[in-house]
């Protein structure tokens, strides 16, 4: 909140126009949210519109199941190509052995041209349009997954609704994964989140921050 206010006192920015939307269940007071938030805007001296979008608890739509489908089959093949790579990696460090033999005196006639040598290569390919052909239709995502894609998906179509001609758009960064494992879903998440917004700034703070009236 603090942020958008200070870029606005630079001149590349000081003509636009502060918005601040905050996330609503439909159990909550909506009205209440958005009249304490309007008095603690004031009480800062921020000038900015308030709006307060309510989540609905909607079922869960098709395109959500796919997608998450789609991310956990490319974490799996992602995982199996490291592997692999590892295991080759190993494999190379074994020591070659080199066998000397005499060079053969040249003939008048052509000898053949060598064969090229075969290399134990493999080359994946993937991209969005043939994910689908992925899919394991027999395989159910995992539930948290799902919940994170659904939440992911709904927060970004209330974006680019509201938001799709702004200049920047700033959003809370979700925590990240505290384990590795979880990096590649993480960024499919992010890349959901922010599909579809020209220009994004997402931004984490450590906890600590805090901004009172009397600062």
């Amino acid at each position: 909140m603090l942020l958008p206010f200070l870029l606005c006192q630079d001149r590349t920015w000081k003509n636009c126009k502060l918005r601040i939307f905050t996330v609503a269940q439909t159990e909550d007071n909506s009205i209440q949210m958005k009249k304490d938030l309007q008095t603690y805007l004031y009480q800062l001296r921020i000038t900015a519109d308030v709006d307060v979008v309510e989540m609905s608890n909607s079922d869960i739509s098709a395109y959500t199941y796919e997608r998450t489908l789609i991310m956990e089959q490319r974490t799996d093949m992602l995982s199996k190509i490291r592997n692999a790579h590892r295991n080759n990696a190993n494999s190379s460090l074994a020591v070659p052995t080199i066998t000397l033999s005499p060079v053969p005196e040249e003939s008048s006639t052509d000898a053949p041209e060598p064969e090229p040598r075969s290399t134990d290569k493999s080359q994946y390919t993937f991209t969005p349009s043939e994910a689908k052909t992925l899919i394991n239709k027999n395989k159910k995502p995992d539930k948290n997954n799902v919940r994170r894609m659904h939440t992911a998906v709904r927060l970004n179509e209330h974006i680019v609704e509201k938001s799709h001609s702004a200049q920047l758009v700033i959003l809370n960064l979700p925590a990240p994964p505290k384990s590795d494992s979880g990096a590649e879903n993480y960024m499919e998440f992010l890349e959901v989140l922010t599909e579809g917004i020209e220009r994004v700034l997402m931004v984490r703070g450590s906890g600590r921050e805090v901004i009172t009236i009397y600062s």
